[in-house]
């Protein structure tokens, strides 16, 4: 075990909205993984974020140049009708610090950012989603494992159009 390049200084839930599938079945019961075939929709930004450290002193020299907010909205989409058993809609936010980075790195500062935090977000999504659905009529879903080490920095403005999941 190591320690990792980044670190997660705060999570913060922006909104969350699950609702029970309507399809007259009281008898539906999830299973753990209802929402592997779903098309997800997501929204994913990063920027950074120096303002984090103002009124105290970051932990390490030239630590404020190295924080980013992070932040991930996941959604069912609105307009289909075969969503799995809830529909939802979870948006979190986080502040991510590059603690070690190397210059001769193949992933940059901001992208090793953007791809540990998103990771951390998803967790955060997946664990508010089986908890909460977990008292809910159709019982615990959970969203499958997911994998960001391929995301960069030139697709986090995938905003929703409509009802952007980042803007509400």
């Amino acid at each position: 075990m190591k320690r990792s390049p980044i670190q997660l200084l705060r999570l913060t839930l922006i909104k969350i909205a699950i609702e029970p599938v309507e399809n007259g079945d009281l008898e539906l019961t999830s299973t753990p993984f209802d929402f592997d075939k779903v098309p997800f929709q997501t929204s994913k930004s990063i920027g950074k974020f120096p303002a984090y450290w103002e009124g105290n002193k970051p932990p390490l020299e030239g630590l404020e140049n190295s924080t980013y907010h992070v932040a991930l909205g996941v959604r069912t989409p609105p307009d289909k009708s075969d969503i799995g058993p809830y529909k939802f809609e979870i948006v979190y936010a986080g502040v991510i610090a590059v603690l070690k980075h190397s210059p001769e790195s193949k992933i940059s500062e901001r992208d090793m950012a953007l791809q540990y935090g998103l990771t951390l977000l998803w967790g955060a999504v997946r664990e508010q989603l089986s908890t909460l659905t977990h008292k809910m009529p159709h019982g615990a879903a959970m969203l499958p494992t997911m994998s960001f080490m391929d995301e960069k920095d030139a697709v986090t403005q995938e905003s929703v159009r409509g009802n952007s999941l980042l803007e509400e």
